[in-house]
């Protein structure tokens, strides 16, 4: 999709995942951020898009996403008041829950399995140690732009592989 069509799209998006931040939080502040930080993830992708819907699918995956990692971070820090809903929608029993949890999770595994050597070591500290793409930079001496850009192509192959295998709307 055209760069110009975003101004058109953009309030639609914001407003979803600003919906998505405040289902996940309930509170304005952190989906306000939530929403700002899907819409410039979004504004890089928009190009690659070739629909509506493909980029309102996109923005609340990225949203989800965003929350995870606001989440993660307040976990970091000893006196965070950041509180989670627990209202979020969940599937009708818990035992199927975990079952489609348990699938995904193997589907995850086995779609890092395969990536390069290289992009699983990075994938692995970012996913599973939750570490920033700075701090792998660190501990790796790999450039902080070359990390970013190996994590986005593990990202991009992992989602591919995974849609490709169904397990994954796209």
């Amino acid at each position: 999709m055209e760069h110009t069509e975003f101004e058109h799209f953009s309030h639609i998006l914001r407003s979803k995942a600003r919906a998505v931040g405040l289902g996940f939080f309930k509170e304005e502040e952190t989906a306000e951020d939530i929403a700002q930080e899907t819409m410039i993830s979004l504004w890089k992708a928009w190009g690659t898009l070739s629909s509506p819907l493909e980029a309102e699918r996109l923005a609340i995956r990225i949203a989800k996403h965003e929350c995870i990692n606001v989440w993660r971070k307040a976990q970091r820090q000893p006196h965070s008041s950041l509180t989670i809903s627990h209202e979020i929608a969940l599937p009708a029993s818990n035992e199927e829950r975990t079952l489609e949890e348990s699938e995904l999770r193997t589907a995850i595994h086995n779609a890092t399995l395969t990536l390069r050597r290289s992009e699983q070591r990075l994938w692995r500290m970012f996913a599973e140690a939750g570490m920033a793409p700075k701090e792998i930079a660190m501990a790796t001496g790999i450039d902080v732009r070359t990390v970013s850009s190996m994590l986005s192509h593990a990202r991009r192959h992992i989602y591919n592989v995974l849609k490709e295998g169904g397990h994954i709307d796209g």
